[in-house]
């Protein structure tokens, strides 16, 4: 998955993956990368996962398609253990993500 370099990923291999918590649950798939520029070049600095994400990728949420169910959740590259590509998991609790959804849900789970 990696290019030679530790820090190095291939996004395009990563879209669409499932995540899963600490005890193996499955929190959603990837849909989507925040990046951000750090001198020359651009670090990916957060992932959105779940149906919200989905929503937001596809901007349908702006035509006024919602979902009612879970958002999904908005977590930074290092609370995501990418080194087996086939079992990508948290490095944290559920609950310290944010959560993705209309402005009264971006919140911290509790």
């Amino acid at each position: 998955m990696s290019s030679g370099n530790d820090r190095e990923r291939h996004l395009e291999l990563l879209l669409g993956r499932r995540v899963h918590d600490t005890e193996g649950r499955a929190v959603g798939r990837i849909e989507e990368f925040h990046a951000e520029k750090e001198g020359d070049h651009y670090v990916v600095a957060a992932v959105d996962l779940g149906p919200g994400a989905l929503l937001e990728r596809l901007a349908v949420r702006h035509l006024g398609i919602s979902w009612s169910g879970p958002h999904g959740y908005r977590a930074r590259w290092d609370q995501i253990d990418f080194e087996d590509a086939d079992k990508l998991t948290l490095t944290c609790p559920l609950g310290a993500l944010e959560r993705l959804g209309p402005p009264e849900a971006r919140q911290r789970t509790r």
